[in-house]
């Protein structure tokens, strides 16, 4: 399934989560993009995909009923840009509901301007006040520093380390594991359930009660 429009700045910049349309498919392929080692080096795939792939991941995400994703679209005057996605997968309806989270933006020329990091506080609102989520769930390489800073930045916290997670440019690669506990009292009793909060989530948590409140009052729903 996709979400709903979550539309916000970026610095100068314009910022639409927004359902995709099959028709933006071959953008993820244009000009290299998802077929780049640069862009995919981190993803953990080794394989370019081809338009009739992007085609086919289209259909099979637009029909799961656990996942919520959005496009990340750049406005600039009439002009809509699709520079990558974000999601909420495999989410669960046990009483600790659980999901797992991802951000991937295939332009390098839009990296390093924060737009995954604000991209992370609306599903972060999203997924703690919309989807009553107990608990969001993230991984990144250790190489990857950019992606694990911002998951850091709205209090995912690291949980634990996989040695030789991954294989590239002729390295063996780790890859950290993190975890964000929803900061709403009632999630956050819930999880916790008088057990003694370690401070680093308690740093966490007030970095994700942050987050939500930038959504609230910075984006448009």
């Amino acid at each position: 399934m996709f979400g709903p429009i979550m539309r916000f700045a970026v610095g100068e910049l314009t910022i639409e989560l927004a359902p995709l349309k099959r028709d933006d498919m071959p953008l993820f392929v244009a000009d290299g993009s998802m077929q780049s080692h640069e862009v995919t080096r981190y993803l953990g795939r080794q394989v370019a995909p081809s338009e009739q792939c992007e085609y086919e991941w289209f259909d099979k995400v637009r029909a799961e009923a656990n996942t919520y994703l959005w496009g990340i679209y750049v406005l600039e005057g009439d002009e809509r840009t699709l520079i990558g996605n974000t999601s909420i997968n495999g989410i669960t309806r046990d009483v600790m509901s659980h999901a797992t989270t991802g951000c991937m933006i295939f332009r390098p020329d839009y990296w390093g301007k924060g737009i995954a990091g604000h991209c992370h506080k609306a599903r972060t609102w999203y997924g703690c006040t919309q989807l009553n989520l107990v608990q969001l769930r993230s991984a990144a390489y250790d190489k990857n520093v950019g992606s694990q800073k911002a998951l850091m930045s709205v209090g995912y916290v690291p949980l634990y380390t996989e040695r030789n997670f991954g294989f590239v440019d002729g390295a063996f690669l780790s890859a950290t594991s993190f975890g964000l506990v929803n900061p709403l009292q009632y999630h956050w009793n819930m999880w916790w359930h008088g057990d003694m909060v370690p401070p680093k989530f308690r740093t966490a948590r007030t970095k994700s009660v942050e987050a939500l409140e930038w959504a609230e009052a910075n984006v448009s729903f």
